[in-house]
């Protein structure tokens, strides 16, 4: 199914929308997302600085290929570039991290955090020459002739961890140019923008530290038995 050449940000819009593109609930992207932030969390200062990005790179690829395995889609590697695919549907998704743009309607998401200036949602990694070889037909060429005939289209699930708002930013979108050096997307064939995660412990148990209302006193009286 070919992209709908815009950005989608309302909630129920996005749920229909990978539904019908994807075949599955959006709930299980944002599943992968937040186990991926809780393994991430469990490094310490003891592991190498990269170890904690790596991690939540590694769980939040083998997350997403095992919960969608059951519904057609398989493991696909090809040199160093990692996706899950559903031939049939004629889809394949890579999960990395984006910079400050991602998941903000208005500003165009990448993997770089240098274009946050640009307002420009980016992959925060460069990507190697095997992901535009692999995206190819959608990257060049005319948007009505070749794109129309594209038997793959490439997704990329993005994520930005915004830790001065305690929240997770995140996307399911379709690259349709990267920058001269093929490196980071600078354009979109289509953006769906996921719900935020927050990941605030006093958000999250505000009902649990609420005190619980005091009862009402209850008046009796004793009376004493007649013997």
């Amino acid at each position: 199914m070919q992209p709908l050449y815009l950005t989608i940000n309302d909630p129920l819009h996005a749920q229909n929308r990978i539904k019908e593109v994807f075949g599955f609930d959006s709930k299980i992207l944002l599943g992968v997302i937040e186990d991926s932030f809780s393994a991430r969390n469990e490094t310490t200062n003891n592991h190498p600085k990269i170890y904690g990005g790596y991690r939540n790179f590694a769980e939040g690829t083998a997350f997403l290929r095992e919960r969608l395995l059951s519904i057609g889609y398989l493991k696909y590697t090809q040199g160093n570039s990692e996706w899950v695919r559903n031939e049939k549907l004629g889809i394949l998704i890579s999960f990395m991290t984006g910079n400050a743009c991602v998941g903000l309607k208005g500003q165009v998401p990448s993997n770089t955090e240098s274009l946050r200036t640009e307002k420009v949602a980016r992959n925060r990694n460069p990507k190697g020459s095997m992901f535009s070889r692999i995206a190819n037909a959608q990257l060049h060429g005319d948007m009505l002739t070749t794109h129309s005939t594209t038997d793959t289209w490439c997704w990329v699930l993005m994520y930005y961890i915004d830790y001065k708002n305690k929240i997770i930013r995140s996307e399911l979108s379709c690259p349709s140019k990267l920058t001269e050096n093929g490196k980071f997307f600078t354009e979109y064939h289509e953006r769906i923008i996921l719900k935020e995660i927050s990941f605030d412990p006093e958000s999250e148990f505000d009902t649990i530290l609420s005190p619980a209302p005091t009862p009402a006193p209850i008046d009796f009286e004793i009376k004493r038995k007649n013997a």
